[in-house]
């Protein structure tokens, strides 16, 4: 039945001269590019992800590029493949009757859409007009410039990574636009216990955020944005955006009072990017302490202590995903004394 809407209602895909062996894939599948291949057909309405890395005759992967797109019932959206840029651009000579190359379109992959809706669901067209990059690609290679600064800045360099980065800057036109969450600049001017209240509690920079963000849905879209993008794009710096996020959302300990609904809707976002991800990912190779384990100890935490003051449907959702992680990944949330941080009072 699924199938058979869709067809009718679907939109399609079209890709010419996309080389036979390149990797290809939309939201949660991909393949290898064989010799009749000119697209996809039937791809439900809304958001999605497009992506792919060239090949080259060796076997040579290259590192994947991708972008958002938002389909409308019966689009037909035509992409041609550059040879020599070695990416999709938009069509020159767009087909006109996608039914004309019915058999060279691939079917959507439905297997995965319920999957792929449950990690988007509040992904919207103002929440990719604000995050990506100016041009829509998305590379998984950061794309750099010459530093036309780079004599002046090798100087200041010490070592010799700085002195190599130093010849280069990042391209805005192909670089993400996340919010920045860096708290130190915020920290300036306090003192004392207010200082330490500032980084132990995050609901200042919460607030920040959702101003920054435009309000609780975009703060939820860039969640899944940075997840998507590093799963699916292969982009570290989105990872990082997302740890950094996940970390100032749950230690915002005033701001699970206020904001109830929001951080229903963080829990159910988390649980469906930790089926993603196996249970020793979020462990540090060095110190071999889990990330994940510290920011969310500290969330159920706020839950326990500040339970009668916290709605009661929240309180039960954070309980049973509390649950659910030390069943499912072994892991304890274990409130032990010494590491609950200190507020200190200095003197004046």
């Amino acid at each position: 039945a699924v199938v058979s809407t869709q067809s009718t209602g679907g939109a399609f895909l079209i890709i010419k001269d996309m080389p036979v062996g390149t990797e290809f894939g939309v939201d949660y599948a991909s393949w290898t590019v064989g010799p009749k291949f000119m697209g996809l057909k039937m791809v439900p309405p809304g958001v999605h992800f497009i992506f792919y890395s060239a090949v080259s005759k060796q076997g040579t992967v290259a590192p994947r590029s991708g972008f958002f797109y938002t389909f409308t019932e019966g689009e037909v959206l035509c992409k041609d493949w550059s040879a020599v840029e070695e990416c999709l651009r938009t069509s020159t000579e767009p087909v006109q009757d996608p039914c004309s190359i019915d058999t060279h379109l691939a079917a959507y992959p439905f297997q995965h859409y319920q999957r792929w809706c449950s990690l988007s669901s509040h992904v919207t067209c103002a929440s990719l007009a604000r995050v990506q990059p100016p041009n829509i690609l998305i590379h998984s290679a950061t794309a750099l410039l010459p530093n036309p600064n780079a004599a002046e800045d090798t100087k200041s360099a010490v070592t010799v990574e700085q002195k190599l980065d130093a010849n280069f800057i990042a391209d805005t036109q192909n670089s993400l636009r996340f919010a920045k969450l860096d708290r130190r600049g915020a920290s300036k001017g306090r003192t004392g216990a207010d200082l330490s209240s500032f980084f132990i509690d995050t609901t200042d920079t919460v607030e920040w955020l959702m101003g920054e963000c435009g309000g609780e849905a975009e703060v939820l879209a860039e969640l899944q944005i940075s997840f998507l993008v590093f799963l699916l794009g292969h982009v570290y710096s989105a990872f990082d955006q997302w740890k950094q996020m996940v970390d100032t959302l749950c230690r915002a300990r005033a701001a699970l009072k206020t904001r109830p609904e929001f951080y229903k809707s963080f829990i159910r976002i988390l649980h469906f990017h930790l089926k993603e991800t196996p249970s020793d990912f979020f462990v540090d190779i060095v110190s071999r302490d889990n990330f994940l384990v510290s920011c969310l100890g500290e969330f159920f935490r706020t839950l326990c202590d500040e339970g009668e003051g916290l709605e009661e449907s929240l309180v039960s959702r954070g309980t049973k995903f509390k649950g659910h992680l030390e069943k499912h990944f072994d892991w304890e949330f274990i409130d032990s004394e010494e590491d609950l941080p200190v507020v200190v009072e200095l003197p004046a």
